[in-house]
């Protein structure tokens, strides 16, 4: 239920006061992803109705999707896993303008720390290396970096970008330490501790000690293979978009994760993504009835 901070100048209505014109729903969280949520809502009812509907279905709505799901989705799936309560399958409301997410990378968060010597910035003959004037090289090699894994398809490659770099806030020392942050998506089948390795060798011959360290390893690396569920969402979004979704694996890690981390397939199934995050986000009212069915046919179908 959470949502991302409205930034920017919203033209067509203040965020938090939607409305609907020329058939589209404006609102922070209309697209990412109360509309999703909307839709769900209005089809767990629909299920509740139906006197053939002989499944159990579960509504989740969680409060801390935008800053990690730890204690949303991550506790909830746990939860039930733990009480032998597990989930067959799951779907998620990531907006995917009414295609099919049937792939994602796994994530997780790497510090590699160049070490050498802390001295004060007029004394720099007492140490080999400032570890500073090695960043640039380390940057460009971590930018160029090589994963020996092997990609088999459907999914993107496994992808680094450096996104933090930190280092002393005192003017007048060379710093022992100089942290580089990274993001990775890995791919199903590829190991955490063989992405550390390829960033160590990577960074042979540096000329200055080199620490890898896993900040954090949020998993999410999954391949559809349920066939009866890809094919039955696939077969009613057909139906109810009259015409052929398309079948993606792009995009980020999502709270589905979670349910896949303990053996739960999930598809991610939303409305329009092009106004995520941004000004005047919209949702298409049309998609928002097209979800709703979208989501009864196939929890009722999956169940049959």
């Amino acid at each position: 239920m959470d949502v991302v901070e409205p930034e920017g100048e919203w033209s067509i209505t203040e965020p938090f006061k939607p409305v609907e014109e020329n058939g589209k729903l404006y609102g922070r969280g209309a697209a990412d992803m109360k509309g999703a949520l909307a839709a769900q809502t209005k089809a767990f009812i629909d299920l509740h109705r139906d006197s053939e509907f002989n499944g159990r279905a579960v509504l989740m709505a969680v409060g801390d999707e935008e800053i990690g799901g730890f204690d949303g989705s991550k506790a909830l799936a746990n939860e039930y896993s733990e009480k032998g309560k597990g989930f067959d399958h799951v779907i998620v409301g990531e907006p995917t303008d009414l295609d099919l997410q049937v792939g994602t990378r796994g994530l997780f968060w790497a510090n590699v720390y160049l070490k050498g010597e802390s001295v004060h910035a007029t004394r720099p003959q007492l140490v080999e290396t400032n570890t500073v004037e090695k960043l640039p090289e380390a940057l460009k090699r971590l930018g160029n970096l090589e994963m020996s894994f092997e990609n088999d398809g459907p999914l993107p490659d496994p992808s680094s970008e450096v996104t933090i770099v930190e280092s002393t806030d005192t003017y007048n020392s060379i710093p022992a330490e100089v942290k580089i942050g990274m993001d990775i998506r890995y791919l199903p089948g590829q190991k955490v501790d063989e992405v550390v390795e390829d960033i160590e060798n990577s960074l042979e011959g540096l000329e200055v000690g080199v620490e890898v360290e896993v900040e954090q390893d949020h998993g999410g690396d999954f391949k559809l293979e349920d066939e009866k569920f890809r094919d039955t969402a696939f077969n009613v979004l057909t139906e109810v978009r009259g015409e052929e979704p398309e079948q993606i694996t792009s995009g980020g890690a999502s709270d589905g994760r979670f349910f896949s981390n303990n053996g739960t397939p999930f598809i991610e199934l939303g409305v329009n993504q092009e106004s995520v995050h941004g000004e005047n986000e919209y949702c298409k009212v049309e998609n928002l009835k097209k979800l709703r069915k979208a989501y009864f046919e196939i929890s009722k179908r999956m169940t049959r």
